[in-house]
């Protein structure tokens, strides 16, 4: 358990660095896209890799499980979601500061929730892979500095103050890391089951929070440019993914 929460805190700490980088000023809106869009594209590749195409290898024959699996995770964020929506959590993401007409709570909801899929499949690949995925940890890290840009700078132009950030972006860490050390703890309580379809409903909701949260702000921002990273995030993500394989 102390890796996994080693390796979530490295992830996630990230977020930390962005919100330093928000409050010195130092990233401007369009390259906080375009890192975000690299980001984005890097955790599709990880999340491709690792839980998609590994529990593939481990249902032996009963693909539909990891098709139930993404489509459940699909569905429990996007409903999940929903209600955090509906609790003033929807511009959590927003760089102009669309925050202010939300609620702390929903806030803090929200970017918990965004966080909480990488941090479980941390918490459980470490039981059920003898070393964790490399790529994956680089993705999420990637990944949650320009979260952590992005949101510190609309809620600055919402009118936060930088304390009430700081312990928001405390919180998060905090509650991201005791989430995989529950993945962990998870997959030890039950050593005999597969993680297959775990991996496929993280995957899923992977994949709409990175729809939902990231790629809209990281577009709008980063412009056409965006795709570009996209792609190259997702190409060092690959070397990464097939370089441990390999070794």
């Amino acid at each position: 358990m102390i890796y996994a929460v080693f390796w979530s805190a490295l992830a996630t700490g990230t977020l930390l660095i962005g919100m330093v980088l928000a409050y010195r000023n130092m990233v401007s809106k369009k390259w906080t896209g375009l890192i975000m869009a690299f980001g984005v594209g890097a955790i599709i590749s990880a999340t491709t890799y690792q839980l998609i195409l590994g529990p593939l290898f481990e249902v032996k024959g009963s693909y539909y499980l990891v098709a139930v699996g993404l489509f459940a995770g699909a569905l429990t964020f996007y409903f999940a979601d929903k209600w955090v929506d509906n609790m003033g959590g929807a511009d959590r993401m927003d760089f102009d500061g669309g925050q202010s007409a939300g609620s702390g709570t929903g806030i803090l909801l929200g970017s918990l929730l965004d966080g909480v899929p990488e941090s479980l499949v941390l918490g459980l690949s470490l039981v059920h892979s003898p070393q964790v995925s490399l790529a994956f940890v680089f993705a999420v890290a990637i990944g949650n500095i320009p979260q952590g840009l992005g949101g510190t700078a609309g809620m600055l132009a919402g009118g936060w103050q930088r304390n009430k950030i700081t312990r928001l972006w405390l919180a998060v860490c905090g509650l991201s890391i005791l989430a995989a050390a529950m993945g962990y703890g998870l997959a030890t309580l039950l050593p005999d089951a597969s993680g297959a379809v775990v991996d496929a409903f993280a995957a899923g909701a992977l994949l709409v929070m990175l729809c939902d949260s990231m790629i809209p702000e990281a577009f709008e921002h980063g412009g056409k440019e965006s795709g570009l990273f996209l792609v190259f995030g997702f190409a060092i993500s690959v070397v990464l993914s097939l370089a441990q394989l390999v070794g």
